[in-house]
């Protein structure tokens, strides 16, 4: 069966693994003091973090439902049977609510995926189910019912110095209690539920490196298989903060000696929209057992 599998730029993935498996692309819209781009169009991660530096207003939309049907339509057109279109959480998002819309006016049979994360966490479920469907073969309907198992099976933390962008865009979720008691306090905050989740708040950056570390080994230590590791960051100074999560991670890690797939970036802009541009965050995914 001749299959296209679509992707949004909420799932954070990286040039590389579209071009691996021939993905097809939904960028979000991002608006930048009132300027439209299409994230992953006409809006780079280069040109992103260089506008936001002076910006007074960020934030996001998604595409039009008849963008969404415009893109079902034309990949029947070239022959496509199976569309598998994966999304970002619908908590997050109207997204995944117009693509079920665009669906159903077109009465078209387009496998839609509810990742239930986002950014980093988003990417990593997504790239497990492009796995079972390309690289093992599997028929959706199977690797569909082994979703929730895969979600269960991915961590995500992140931490950003203030919580204003995701109060502004409406994606604070549990963490809402934190808001105007930071000061000193570094929250690390995680998604559970669909949900911008509060894990725990610590003072001072240093602590935070040591708990986010703590955080994905305890996560990851009995899954030994498939095993996927994001580090992402948003200014070029928030690498530096990355950089140190990962190697105090990493040191606890490769004692286990597993196998593991590591994959590295910066936020996107759809997701840099939400949580502001001065963010840094891990990811981990694996198995107890081989789904």
């Amino acid at each position: 069966m001749k299959r296209a599998i679509i992707v949004d730029s909420g799932c954070s993935p990286t040039k590389e693994w579209i071009e691996k498996y021939n993905l097809y692309f939904m960028g979000m819209k991002v608006y930048i003091d009132g300027k439209e781009f299409t994230d992953g169009v006409d809006l780079d991660h280069e040109k992103f973090y260089s506008l936001v530096k002076s910006a007074d207003d960020i934030h996001t939309a998604q595409p039009s439902l008849k963008e969404i049907m415009n893109i079902y339509e034309s990949l029947l057109e070239k022959g496509y049977e199976e569309i598998v279109d994966i999304h970002f959480s619908s908590k997050m998002s109207g997204l995944f609510n117009t693509a079920q819309m665009a669906k159903n006016m077109l009465n078209v049979d387009v496998k839609i995926i509810d990742t239930k994360m986002v950014s980093i966490g988003a990417s990593l479920v997504a790239r497990r189910i492009v796995e079972l469907l390309e690289d093992e073969g599997r028929i959706f309907e199977e690797v569909e019912s082994k979703v929730p198992k895969i979600i269960e099976n991915t961590f995500m933390e992140f931490t950003v110095p203030t919580l204003k962008y995701l109060i502004k865009n409406g994606r604070i979720g549990k963490a809402a209690g934190l808001a105007g008691t930071l000061m000193k306090i570094v929250p690390v905050l995680t998604v559970e539920d669909a949900e911008i989740t509060p894990l725990t708040k610590v003072r001072g950056i240093n602590k935070a490196y040591k708990v986010m570390a703590d955080n994905a080994f305890e996560f990851i230590k009995n899954k030994p298989y498939n095993i996927k590791i994001y580090k992402v960051h948003g200014f070029d100074n928030n690498k530096v903060q990355e950089d140190h999560v990962f190697e105090m991670f990493m040191e606890k890690f490769e004692k286990l000696n597993y196998d593991y797939e590591l994959v590295e970036g910066r936020i996107w802009p759809t997701v840099a929209c939400h949580s502001g541009p001065e963010v840094f965050g891990l990811a981990v995914y694996g198995e107890e057992n081989p789904l």
